[in-house]
């Protein structure tokens, strides 16, 4: 008991408003402390032996182009923002990490298709870093566990068929009840936010819908159910996108200078691995 009172009191003065949502946050570590984890993660999973990051100009130019956009019209300038491309056309994917340490995958290129795409997805995972989500989910595991080991105290003296069953419900519950829903709020929270920080960079907020659109055209319709998945359903995120787009709209338009819609080069096996998802 005095365990969960004080997990309990430690997560009530851990709570935290953000100022970009509103939400109030879980937060067990200091901004300081995800910073140096994700730094040092970066360097982790884009290491040679792991992965090949990308030197091709031809290609990297456009994501470090559209990068330092998004990151100077995030103002976050304690963040070392850095943009890597990791060669890999099977891949369609991209992801952030605390601080500013932001990945693509070669084989996002023909989703995104142009500067403008590739700014949504970029706003996205810049907003991860800025709601800091990671520090968010952490902390949320470490409240599950405590919950958990509270539940496992609380049930010793039942019988052992029981107490396995009520640990196992707490287990799936923790899970499709807690912990995915807030990864599914993660998602559209850096959908939602994304979506008005590319506006505010200057690109134009109508290739949002086109990006999601031919995220699902590769998918084939190959999702789990949404209350198992970490992420919302394409559709719905589609769905989102059109319904917050007159906001974003306003604020492209209220931005003096906007950047010029370069499409990005090919990467021909990625390519062909879309059109092909396209005939079905």
């Amino acid at each position: 008991m005095r365990r969960l009172c004080l997990a309990l009191l430690l997560a009530i003065v851990a709570c935290k408003t953000s100022p970009y949502t509103g939400r109030s946050q879980l937060l067990l570590y200091s901004e300081e402390q995800m910073v140096g984890l994700g730094a040092k993660t970066y360097l982790d999973m884009t290491a040679p032996k792991k992965v090949r990051v990308s030197t091709d100009s031809r290609l990297t130019e456009p994501l470090q182009r559209v990068g330092r956009a998004i990151s100077q019209a995030a103002n976050k300038p304690a963040y070392q923002w850095e943009f890597k491309l990791i060669d890999d056309p099977k891949t369609a994917n991209a992801w952030a990490l605390p601080g500013g340490k932001i990945a693509f995958y070669t084989g996002i290129y023909p989703i995104v298709e142009d500067e403008a795409g590739m700014a949504i997805v970029m706003g996205h995972e810049v907003m991860h870093a800025l709601l800091q989500h990671s520090n968010e989910r952490m902390s949320q595991q470490v409240a599950a566990a405590a919950a958990m080991t509270a539940a496992a105290v609380g049930t010793r003296n039942m019988d052992s068929e029981e107490r396995a069953a009520i640990m196992g419900a707490l287990g799936v519950g923790a899970t499709v009840g807690y912990i995915l829903p807030y990864s599914r709020k993660h998602e559209s929270e850096s959908d939602e936010q994304g979506l008005y920080l590319a506006a505010q960079a200057g690109y134009d907020p109508e290739a949002a819908v086109k990006v999601w659109e031919r995220m699902d055209e590769l998918s084939q319709g190959q999702r789990p159910p949404e209350f198992l998945s970490t992420h919302p359903d394409t559709r719905r995120r589609i769905e989102n996108m059109k319904k917050w787009m007159p906001k974003a709209k306003e604020l492209y338009a209220a931005v003096p200078v906007k950047h010029p819609n370069r499409r990005l080069p090919e990467v021909p096996e990625a390519a062909k691995r879309l059109a092909a998802a396209k005939q079905g």
